[in-house]
């Protein structure tokens, strides 16, 4: 604001203050109004507006001053008036909060209602109390306050208070008991804190003082009897003596004081809680079930001290009594047993915490536990020299120098020669002075000095006795049968075998391997029989070296055995090599549990690779046909003194050739021989042909042989019929066909396709492609289809698969007409039968196939004069003449609608042939259709159609022409259905559709007595047939019994017209008519007789029975 730059207030102090700060109202009373008053003081040294938000409220209204709306003055202060009014006396708090240029300011307002009060003094003194006793005072507390009191009481050891909380009416009392219970000497101060439910609290002091008395052990040293484990003593020299003047409580634990008791506590619960974490993750299934089971109740602090005590000194000492009270100046004596578990010196303290003692008394308890004494018979057993696998036996003696059984356990060493060790048993109890043997034999597989210590487990005794075992294993001697072994020369893959002999020559079983130093340590060599057997090698060579080393060229059977006493094994070592080089090499026997390498024989060999040369290196197979097989062989020698292994290397793909070898291309050539290799070659492409085929030599590392093959390839040979094929004239829209024969003059099947050069050709081949046999001949038809009436042209190509091409000129000249019908029309048509007067309807389609556009022109002869069906065609030169002729020689009876039309190429025209006549009789006339083509100026003939009609009078005949029916009431029976037959013939020249149809109560139905009728029906007639219809009359329900009769047709429809049949039916029953029905007496005098006359005549064909009754 413009005021803003003459702001001296500090930003952080509000620009007005409130006095007072908080408005409080006090004792009040409801449906009174109290006011206080609020000053605003302005801080700033300028004028200042503050404005007051209005808060809405039922209780408190603000009254400002009369000049709110004026700026205060610096250092002025604006006074706003409040106005309390009280519903009821209660709490009441509100807020007025006022705006300034700068800043928001809040002033609380409470209205404090009515409050309650207790008595409590300021301060509680207790007496003195013992260490570890209590004191309690109780006080009378009233609430002298003028509202009910909702209260708490609350303080901290060693004080504590009863109840706890409260609730008291206006000048009600209750009782407060406060407790001293003091653990630790000395002088305690604690404050009371008194709450109350409207937030008040009140604190109140409270003190006290404790001391020790007099209470000690005599003595508090006890040294107890030597005890064996199991057993117990009984130690009765201990007394517990009180010099104060009140009886005292006691316990005993485990700790000196509660603090480290409370210490000691935890400690083991944190332990047990671990334990328990441990098992769970061993057994869940087992925490499951211990979490399931009931929690045991707490037992008393002396007796969760005494039990921890006992679990402290491991369940061996045993205070008696645990607990209990101590009278003034009379001991108590206290019994002590002494229950080892195990054999070692024990020393604990224990304490026995005693009321007015703040420290426990401390008791040490001294003694020593013995365990069983076993003893054997020695320490030491010298064995000497052994043989390797031979069985020794020894015996042990034990003895129990003690006063309790003695379990023991014998063990054998984890060692080298301690598992050759078997005690029998190894484990038992021998009884207080008592002997047991035991067994120990001893088998090993190895040599060398030992020295075993099998050691002695007493169980209860910390000290292991051990007995000791040594001695020496020597092992076995052999011989070889050979020095060396020499292979001398051998053939690269070629395997070969020589044999030695191992002789034992000791006591005892002899086990040995055989390996051979500098052997490779790779898959094992590739002999020529593999090489051979393993069509899938395309390798000219064994690589002699892989990724993992040297191939293993040495193999050994056996390997390893076990040679008896004074006898001999026989082995064999076969060399395969694989690698080009002499060998120096050297075969180790290893002798199980001796050592590596004992002995060593020498190995000598040479591996070789023979020359194999190649005397055939072009092999010329000159013409040979396309996939025809041509042989012929590939001569090898073998110069070398060993023999070869050669494989045919599998050729590349080759899209030109193939070769194929009727025997396996691999084998083995005998030193200083020669062998033919047949070589199959199949061409697949014409024109010459060259491929190069490789030998390769197994273990050679020069190039593979090379054979130079070549071929000249040649397809099939084929040869035509016909270098020309003419149609000449042929009828438009109908096919011609010819022949083509193809020769084919090769041993080789011939593929030939046949095409044609036009897109939208008028010719077709078929088949359009086709193979032919060796020597063979195939017939190509070859089919001409045209569409219009000029001449045509074409070229056929026949193409021979991989061999010469042909070229066929095709010609033909249309005739005839291309314009269609899509129904039989021409050269005659027969109408059939029709209906007299009436008319007959022949609907066809004209379609133009040609390629010209065609003006057609209809004209009609009447052909009443012809005899015998001969139609004669006049001479007409235009159409419209032939129709004023028809029209001078009689009525015309047949018309074509439309008689001209135009036809553009492609296009249809609907055509509608239509014949009436007014009396029966039988028509024959003639159509002449002629035709102007598309640029030319003269009429063509196309069509000259015969159209007969047959008109009558009627199409069927009915038997009978007239259906009648007859029936008659039978007393006491139901009128039952009539049936009667009708029988339709169908006299005219076609089939007929026919439709049935009448009204009830006559039906229609299939045979008498039928289940289903109807009163329509659907039939059809073929020319000559006849057809049955049962014609069914269901008498009608008469309540009046009055005699009916009922004329009806049966109408048959068919062609559009239709024909009656005539239905007539008589229902009778006895009737009687009368010649008045009613009876006028007119005046009659009393006591006088009149009479009338009326006749009464029987109308019906029944006798009738009747009665007068009057009603």
């Amino acid at each position: 604001t413009k005021h803003a730059k003459f702001c001296a207030s500090d930003m952080d102090r509000p620009l007005f203050q409130a006095c007072p700060s908080e408005l409080i109202f006090r004792n009040f009373s409801p449906e009174q109004t109290y006011k206080l008053h609020l000053h605003l003081h302005n801080n700033d040294k300028v004028s200042r507006h503050v404005k007051l938000e209005l808060q809405e409220s039922q209780f408190f209204r603000v009254v400002p001053p009369k000049n709110a709306d004026r700026k205060v003055a610096p250092g002025m202060s604006v006074v706003y008036t409040i106005c309390f009014t009280p519903q009821e006396n209660k709490d009441y708090q509100h807020r007025l909060v006022f705006g300034t240029e700068r800043e928001w300011l809040e002033v609380p307002v409470r209205a404090i209602g009515p409050r309650a009060l207790l008595d409590f003094v300021e301060e509680y003194h207790f007496p003195p109390c013992v260490v570890k006793g209590s004191t309690e005072m109780t006080y009378l507390v009233r609430n002298i306050g003028n509202s009910k009191a909702n209260f708490s009481l609350q303080t901290q050891r060693p004080f504590s208070v009863t109840p706890s909380s409260g609730t008291l009416d206006v000048f009600e009392s209750t009782q407060v008991t406060v407790t001293f219970n003091p653990m630790t000497v000395g002088h305690h101060n604690q404050d009371l804190l008194l709450h109350y439910h409207t937030g008040e609290d009140v604190s109140i002091s409270l003190s006290g003082s404790c001391e020790e008395v007099d209470v000690h052990l005599e003595p508090d040293v006890v040294h107890l009897t030597q005890t064996y484990i199991s057993m117990s003593t009984v130690n009765c020299s201990v007394s517990l003596i009180n010099k104060h003047s009140v009886p005292l409580q006691y316990c005993w634990t485990p700790a000196s004081s509660i603090q480290e008791e409370d210490l000691d506590h935890m400690r083991r619960s944190s332990e047990s809680q671990q334990q328990e974490e441990q098992m769970k993750e061993g057994d869940p299934a087992g925490s499951q079930r211990r979490s399931a089971l009931p929690a045991a109740p707490q037992p008393s602090r002396c007796l969760a001290v005494d039990q921890l005590r006992l679990s402290f000194s491991h369940g061996c000492v045993t205070v008696e009594p645990a607990e209990g009270e101590i009278w003034p100046n009379i001991p108590i004596q206290l019994t002590i047993v002494f229950s080892p578990k195990e054999a070692r010196f024990y020393q604990e303290t224990i304490y026995c915490d005693v009321t007015g003692r703040e420290s426990g008394l401390a008791l040490t308890l001294m003694g020593e536990a013995l365990g069983p004494n076993l003893q054997p018979d020695y320490n030491v057993m010298d064995m000497g020299e052994i043989f390797m696998g031979s069985s020794n036996y020894y015996q042990v003696q034990l003895t129990n120098k003690g006063l309790i059984d003695a379990p023991f356990r014998l063990s054998r060493p984890a060692s080298r020669f301690g598992g050759c060790f078997c005690v029998s048993p190894e484990e038992g109890v021998v009884p207080p002075g008592h002997v047991h043997t035991l067994k120990v034999s001893f088998v090993s597989h190895a040599c060398g000095s030992f020295s075993e210590q099998l050691l002695l487990t007493v169980e209860g005794n910390p000290k292991v006795v051990p007995v000791t075992f040594r001695g020496r294993v020597i092992g076995p001697s052999f011989t070889l049968s050979v020095s060396d072994l020499d292979f001398g020369v051998v053939a690269f893959g070629f395997p070969k075998t020589l044999t030695f002999s191992v002789f034992n020559t000791s006591c005892v079983p002899l086990t040995f391997s055989l390996r051979i130093l500098g052997d490779g340590l790779g898959p094992p060599s590739v002999s020529y029989k593999d090489h051979l057997s393993n069509m899938s090698k395309n390798d000219q060579q064994v690589i002699a070296v892989d990724k993992r080393g040297q191939p293993a060229e040495f193999t050994i059977s056996p390997s390893s055995g076990c040679a008896s006493a004074q006898s001999h094994v026989l082995v064999e070592v076969t060399l395969c090599a694989n690698t080009v080089k002499t060998y120096r090499l050297a075969l180790v026997v290893d002798v199980d549990g001796v050592g590596e390498e004992v002995r060593t024989l020498p190995i000598n060999a040479r591996c070789a690779v023979p020359d194999v040369v190649l005397d055939t290196p072009l092999l010329d197979f000159q013409r040979c046909f396309l996939n025809r097989p041509c042989v012929k062989e590939v001569r090898l020698t073998n110069a070398g003194d060993v023999p070869a292994c050669y494989s045919v290397l599998d050729q590349a793909h080759q899209e030109q050739l193939r070769l194929k070898f009727p025997s396996q291309p691999r084998g083995v050539i005998g030193p200083g021989t020669s062998l033919e290799i047949p070589v199959c070659l199949l061409a697949l492409a014409d024109g010459t042909l060259r491929h190069t085929l490789h030998i390769a030599v197994f273990g050679s590392v020069l190039p593979p042989l090379e054979v130079l093959i070549s071929c000249i390839g040649q397809g099939p040979i084929v040869e035509l019929q016909h270098r020309l094929l003419d149609f000449g004239k042929t009828l438009v829209l109908k096919d011609k066909s010819r022949s083509l024969q193809l020769s084919n003059k090769s041993p080789i099947p011939a593929h030939f396709t046949a095409s044609l050069s036009c897109t939208k050709s008028f010719w077709r081949v078929e088949p359009a492609e086709g193979d032919i046999p060796p020597g063979s001949q195939s017939a190509l038809k070859v089919v001409a289809h045209l569409n219009d009436t000029f001449r045509f042209k074409d070229t056929l190509t026949v193409s021979v698969q991989h061999g010469q091409t042909h070229t066929i000129p095709l010609s033909a000249v249309g005739t005839g007409s291309p314009v269609s019908s899509d129904k039989a029309f021409a050269p005659s048509i027969d109408l059939g039968s029709c209906l007299s007067p009436g008319s007959c309807c022949y609907n066809f389609r004209l379609t133009n196939h040609g390629q010209r556009t065609r003006r057609l022109y209809w004209a009609t002869e009447a052909s009443s004069n012809h005899k015998r069906g001969d139609v004669s065609t006049p001479q007409l030169t235009d159409p419209r003449r032939a129709l004023r002729g028809q029209k001078s020689r009689g009525q015309q009876v047949f018309r074509l609608v439309p008689s001209r039309v135009e036809l553009f190429p492609g296009s249809s025209s609907n055509m509608v042939l239509t014949g009436s006549s007014d009396s029966p009789r039988v028509v024959r006339e003639r159509l002449v259709c002629r035709t102007i083509v598309d640029g030319h100026s003269s009429y063509e003939h196309v069509h000259s159609v015969d159209v007969s009609c047959r008109f009558m009078s009627s199409l069927l005949s009915f038997s009978p022409e007239k259906i009648d029916f007859y029936t008659e009431e039978v007393l006491g029976q139901v009128l039952q259905p009539i049936y009667e037959k009708l029988v339709l013939n169908n006299v005219s020249t076609q089939s007929l559709s026919l439709e049935l149809s009448l009204t009830e109560p006559f039906s229609l139905c299939e045979a008498p007595g039928s289940s289903s009728s109807a009163t329509t029906k659907a039939a059809s007639l073929g020319v000559g047939e006849e057809a049955v219809v049962w014609v069914c009359f269901s008498p009608p329900t008469c309540v009046d019994l009055i005699s009916k009769v009922l004329d009806q047709v049966l109408l048959v429809r068919y062609l559009g017209s239709s024909q009656p049949v005539k239905l007539h039916a008589e229902v009778h029953f006895p009737n009687l008519t009368f010649s008045s029905t009613l009876l006028d007496f007119g005046y009659v005098l009393n006591n006088s007789e009149t009479q009338r006359q009326i006749l009464m005549s029987n109308c019906s064909p029944l006798p009738v029975s009747y009665s007068w009754t009057f009603l």
